[in-house]
């Protein structure tokens, strides 16, 4: 049976007041022999490097490969860091790596009963460091295609948790939440530099926006059409809506997914996939659930062109699950 145990590791810490990691939250940086590199980095780009909806190709995360010369320069100064490295290997990445762990660690490698390791801060503040760890045996690479998922959420966790920080401050936009309570009856926390831009007529929402870059949250009520699906329901009410936003706005068909999620009531699903208008588009969610014979709608959108959108989306998403409706 594997055990999946975080371990202990012997490091040498850095004298003095360690300085903040420094880079994108999407980046990492990946420590590796290129032979190393290039046999995992199909791997690596399958967890990481997933195309989201955008108008422009994006991906969650962006590889990099560096030299350990590199490394021990300035790239342990980074915020997100692999180091991938055959624990019996010669070249000087997998000895340096190999050095870091006590002969009991390597034997278990060689066991296939540990394969990663994560650490924390180890040279800079606000840093994270996943040693993904092979033998001569390989067994790593079946590893990272069994845990895709939890792979990935080492480093989208992190991101996710800067972003929350961020956005969940005292500054909230107080007044703004009083209003949606007094006119709407919803509850929800509006992060500070949001603002109500519009209300709809014919149809019944409310919409939040942020600028630089522009993004919005859009809560709808609308009528359940029993002849149509769920799914069905969700891009018509949304298609409605966006008629009367200040671009008037539709959904991209072609583009778009559903899955179930529980975050709002039993049987809501979460559409995913790409807003656009004349001008352009760009990605968005919506949860959509049935309550007392009525359809609820809470959406995400973002407009950044040539600007990363998957950070904003994580914003967005954030914030509407703070949304809460009368009973």
């Amino acid at each position: 049976m594997v055990i999946l145990i975080l371990l202990s590791l012997v490091v040498i810490s850095c004298s003095g007041i360690k300085s903040r990691a420094v880079g994108k939250e999407s980046q990492i940086i990946v420590v590796a022999d290129e032979e190393m590199f290039d046999m995992f980095k199909p791997a690596l780009e399958n967890i990481y490097t997933d195309a989201i909806y955008t108008p422009m190709l994006e991906e969650r995360f962006t590889l990099k490969r560096m030299s350990l010369a590199k490394f021990k320069k300035s790239g342990h100064k980074f915020k997100n860091i692999i180091m991938l490295a055959d624990i019996d290997g010669y070249t000087e990445e997998s000895e340096y790596i190999s050095a870091i762990f006590t002969d009991k660690i390597k034997e278990g490698v060689r066991e296939s009963e540990y394969y990663y390791v994560v650490k924390n801060d180890i040279w800079a503040k606000g840093q994270l460091i996943l040693f993904l760890l092979d033998s001569k045996e390989m067994y790593l690479s079946q590893y990272l295609e069994k845990h895709k998922g939890k792979m990935f959420d080492i480093f989208n966790d992190k991101m996710v948790a800067k972003i929350k920080d961020n956005l969940f401050d005292r500054f909230n936009a107080k007044g703004a939440q009083k209003l949606a309570k007094e006119k709407k009856g919803i509850d929800l926390f509006v992060p500070h530099d949001f603002a109500i831009v519009n209300e709809g007529e014919d149809i019944d929402f409310i919409r939040f926006r942020r600028w630089n870059p522009d993004r919005w949250l859009t809560v709808i009520k609308g009528e359940f059409d029993e002849n149509l699906s769920l799914e069905d329901n969700i891009v018509v009410l949304r298609d409605a809506a966006g008629s009367q936003f200040g671009d008037s706005v539709r959904i991209n068909t072609e583009l778009l997914t559903f899955k179930s999620d529980s975050t709002f009531a039993k049987g809501c699903i979460k559409a995913q996939g790409l807003w656009e208008y004349l001008e352009g588009g760009g990605p968005f969610f919506t949860y959509g659930f049935v309550k007392k014979d009525m359809l609820y709608l809470v959406d995400g959108a973002v407009f950044a062109p040539e600007r990363e959108k998957y950070p904003y989306i994580i914003q967005l998403d954030l914030m509407a699950r703070t949304v809460k409706f009368p009973e």
